[in-house]
């Protein structure tokens, strides 16, 4: 007999793949030989590395907060989804590099942004699942 997965389950399991597919198309968005980023960095400034380690640490965290502790974890992951989108916004606007961003770069950034959607989505459900059951 099949096991029933309850949607709450889901949602979170949804969370769990969002954020590893961000995580991965992060990598890909080094410099090379790791990644696609083909600008040169000696221009970004200390600020954004600092606020993309922000985001790479919201993003960590929300995978064990989602488990254990979903009140939490919620907010954690709706956090990390608006930092990815910023920092898309940001590098999109030029105010990270000066240098535009090759198309596939961009498709790169793109993706983050819209599995960053998702991510806010299925956090906001996990919250309004776990503030009804209270």
């Amino acid at each position: 007999m099949a096991k029933i997965v309850s949607i709450d389950k889901k949602f979170k399991i949804g969370i769990i793949g969002c954020v590893i597919a961000i995580i991965i198309l992060t990598i890909l968005e080094f410099p090379a030989p790791v990644g696609f980023e083909t600008r040169p960095q000696d221009n970004v400034s200390m600020g954004w590395l600092f606020f993309f380690l922000t985001i790479v640490v919201t993003e960590i965290a929300t995978i064990p907060l989602i488990l254990k502790k979903p009140s939490l974890g919620f907010k954690f992951g709706i956090v990390a989804g608006v930092l990815n989108i910023l920092q898309v916004i940001a590098d999109q606007l030029h105010l990270m590099q000066p240098e535009v961003a090759p198309l596939y770069y961009s498709l790169l950034e793109y993706s983050v942004a819209a599995i960053s959607m998702v991510l806010i989505y299925l956090s906001l459900m996990v919250n309004k699942l776990h503030g009804e059951k209270s």
